[in-house]
């Protein structure tokens, strides 16, 4: 629960790459998400090379982080698995979520870059990386090992939980 209740975003990375088995661990939290009807539309695009990073911070203006990274993933949906992009994107969520509580438990920070539906971060993501029309990019993540410690933020607000009715 910790590993829940003290994520944070990372924007500032150390200059260390992270092991082959630790990103296997965080790929495989992703691929034990929910999806709807189990279409399990994602995929994910990893990108270590440094160039190719820096690109990838130019996509919008909050993704500096990611030039930082040591890695860099971006998460697509692939309509042809679910034809529903809202469907798609909240199987995506679920399995980004699960990517970062994975990274916090193995000590690497992360950073949730917005992409979708903003068709001025969408297209030129589209080109660069040859993406055929059915994988739609929705949003990039930032991950290394964290040269900072940001405050975590106690999040709880009684004044949104309901019971019964609104």
């Amino acid at each position: 629960m910790q590993d829940i209740l003290n994520r944070t975003s990372v924007r500032r990375f150390l200059d260390r790459k992270i092991e082959p088995e630790k990103l296997k661990q965080i790929l495989q939290a992703g691929f034990a998400a929910p999806s709807a009807k189990n279409t399990q539309p994602w995929e994910f695009l990893i990108v270590q090379n440094r160039e190719t990073l820096a690109k990838m911070a130019t996509f919008s203006p909050y993704a500096g982080p990611i030039g930082r990274a040591a890695l860099g993933m971006l998460v697509c949906a692939d309509t042809n698995c679910n034809p529903f992009i809202d469907y798609c994107e909240q199987d995506c969520a679920a399995a980004t979520e699960n990517m970062l509580i994975a990274a916090k438990k193995l000590g690497i920070g992360s950073c949730w870059i917005g992409v979708y539906p903003n068709s001025e971060r969408v297209e030129p993501i589209r080109q660069y990386f040859s993406l055929p029309q059915n994988i739609v990019p929705l949003w990039m993540i930032a991950f290394g090992y964290p040269a900072e410690t940001p405050k975590v933020k106690n999040k709880w607000n009684d004044a949104k939980i309901h019971y019964e009715k609104f």
